[in-house]
């Protein structure tokens, strides 16, 4: 097996899972996310959005497909609020929309051959490329899109939970915690939107274009009118970067830059403590401040540094050009 650190880290404390299933649960949804569904076998993943009718994003979250059912990995506190929204306007449709927990849990497996091991530990080919996966044995895996790491979401009933932690103990990864997980997902350009930021960006600005979590022919959705404006009217100023800090920082803390004042030009998305960084985040910035010397919580406050994204940003690339 591969000497590199692999980790498996239970995600119950840091990410939420709504299960929606039923026969109508591919047309409903299909109705209210910024991504198409139609286009998900079971087992493979993609990014989406929920978002208000002005575009705001309630919540961003990754979807994993079991036959004619959904699983929702997202900020463990919007789960109720995305539910309670969906049912609202569930209407006629045929579909139940549920917390996945506590009869189901939510794992992560990461790390350089991650894939490896995962397939030694459950005897069986681990996804090879992102978003792509499988369902086998009750347990839903999906390996993520992420750029120049390998990371899976696994989905299996709670009470088989030991056994796989077991399983991959005994394989060699060791267990991991949620902010062991965030900080991989910050390295990753990959923020999650939560209690403390939502309805405060659209899906563009928290790079869900970059990451494939926008489909852009799908047909209508709330939101959709604003988000096709911001992408084929060129419309977007603000993106996510990756931030860090000597100081702590927190998801809504707002950014401020040397030339706007007490203007803020950004938020904090997520953040965690990084034991090369200091302390790491994801900001939603204005790309045109950037340059400048840039503060977390007023114009004076902790100074901050732009670290460097594993893909890259299309404001960037026009700045360039």
């Amino acid at each position: 097996m591969s000497s590199a650190v692999i980790t498996f880290t239970p995600l119950r404390t840091e990410l939420g899972l709504i299960h929606a299933y039923g026969v109508d649960a591919e047309k409903f949804l299909q109705g209210q996310f910024s991504n198409d569904l139609h286009a998900l076998a079971s087992g493979h993943g993609q990014w989406s959005s929920y978002s208000t009718a002005k575009g705001r994003m309630i919540a961003n979250f990754y979807v994993q497909r079991d036959g004619d059912g959904f699983w929702l990995s997202l900020a463990a506190d919007m789960a109720d609020i995305v539910i309670a929204r969906l049912r609202k306007f569930r209407m006629m449709a045929k579909l139940e929309i549920a917390r996945g927990e506590p009869e189901s849990a939510l794992f992560a497996v990461s790390g350089r051959g991650a894939g490896d091991l995962l397939g030694h530990a459950l005897g069986l080919a681990a996804p090879e490329t992102g978003n792509s996966g499988l369902v086998h044995d009750d347990r839903i895996i999906t390996r993520l899109p992420w750029v120049d790491a390998e990371a899976f979401l696994i989905i299996l009933p709670a009470s088989r939970a030991e056994a796989l932690s077991a399983g991959l103990t005994a394989a060699g990864a060791r267990a991991g915690s949620a902010e062991d997980w965030r900080l991989q997902a910050i390295h990753a350009g990959v923020g999650m939107i939560s209690s403390a930021t939502t309805e405060k960006v659209i899906p563009q600005e928290l790079n869900l274009e970059v990451l494939g979590g926008i489909n852009f022919k799908k047909g209508c959705y709330p939101g959709q009118e604003i988000v096709a404006r911001s992408h084929y009217l060129g419309k977007l100023k603000n993106q996510t970067y990756r931030i860090s800090a000597r100081a702590p920082l927190r998801a809504g803390e707002e950014i401020f830059s040397a030339n706007m004042g007490e203007q803020s030009i950004g938020v904090v998305i997520n953040a965690a403590a990084d034991p090369q960084d200091g302390f790491a985040a994801l900001a939603v910035l204005r790309a045109a401040n950037t340059g400048e010397a840039l503060m977390a919580g007023t114009p004076d406050g902790t100074p901050l540094s732009l670290g460097k994204l594993p893909y890259t940003l299309p404001l960037d690339v026009a700045k360039e050009g």
